[in-house]
């Protein structure tokens, strides 16, 4: 095969990616930036610069990697969360962007949080960001995925972020001593009805723990409406994501208790994504 040229592997790019994704333009430009280790406008200012053989190979690779469904995420190895850079692992949670309202709401509320319980850590966006944004000072984070858990720490030292403790545990099964200011979750959701209709990228690369309970996906929110009490501190807060609005009317009932005052948070498409859980002298 004759020597291509920048130019030549963004059409080629963007005539298999456009097969999956209307993003096919961005998405093209990320891959061969990576296969390249030049940025976006090295790319566009150089298009007439040749490709050695061994980038284009790369290249192509991982294309071939994207049309499998593989998420993005995975293939350049990192994701952006609220505005800080995560690497990404095989076989650990990567937090949708939809996540990052987390952080949002809780700064409306104008308060900085002394100690915080998140379950779920996945790649440790959440809990990371708390830090760095100074909204939480002592932090622990759980997950039962060990990987999860490593890979938390290794982003943890990437940011320079030290007051978050990460630990492999099963929240349904650990023994708490210590009461929080808040907890955290965006927990297993899905139903187990649910899972067969999820796109393949998440069938496929997403840990199967990290998606369902294995049973309605209410689970733990059963758990924390039962233990809220015993490990919020007073005037402690719970914040967590959930599935949208046919699991509303659920969460109103599980958490239907005079001690505890919920308020609804929506997504950007309008969506009801949040439930704070307050609870109440």
């Amino acid at each position: 095969m004759s020597a291509s040229t920048i130019s030549d592997a963004l059409l080629i790019g963007n005539n298999k990616l456009k097969k999956i994704t209307n993003n096919y333009h961005n998405e093209t430009f990320w891959l061969l930036s990576k296969s390249l280790n030049k940025s976006k406008s090295d790319l566009l200012l150089n298009q007439n610069h040749l490709i050695n053989a061994k980038q284009f190979d790369l290249f192509v690779s991982l294309l071939e990697r994207r049309l499998l469904n593989e998420p993005l995420q995975l293939i350049l190895e990192s994701v952006l969360f609220y505005n800080y850079q995560f690497c990404t692992y095989k076989n650990v949670f990567i937090a949708r962007p939809e996540t990052e309202l987390l952080i949002d709401i809780l700064k409306d509320y104008n308060r900085t949080f002394a100690s915080t319980l998140e379950v779920g850590c996945g790649l440790g966006c959440i809990s990371i960001t708390l830090s760095l944004e100074k909204i939480s000072q002592d932090i622990l984070a759980i997950d039962i995925n060990a990987e999860a858990v490593a890979a938390s720490l290794l982003n943890a030292k990437q940011l320079d972020c030290n007051n978050v403790n990460f630990i492999n545990d099963n929240i349904f099964s650990i023994t708490h001593n210590t009461k929080y200011d808040l907890i955290i979750s965006n927990p297993p959701y899905i139903s187990m009805d649910e899972i067969k209709d999820l796109d393949l990228n998440v069938l496929l690369y997403d840990p199967l723990l990290s998606l369902t309970d294995f049973n309605d996906g209410l689970n733990f929110y059963r758990y924390f409406s039962k233990f809220g009490k015993t490990l919020l501190k007073d005037n402690g807060l719970m914040l967590f994501e959930f599935g949208g609005d046919h699991q509303k009317e659920a969460l109103e009932i599980i958490f239907n208790n005079n001690n505890y005052q919920l308020s609804f948070f929506n997504d950007l498409n309008n969506v009801s994504r949040f439930l704070a859980v307050e609870l109440c002298n």
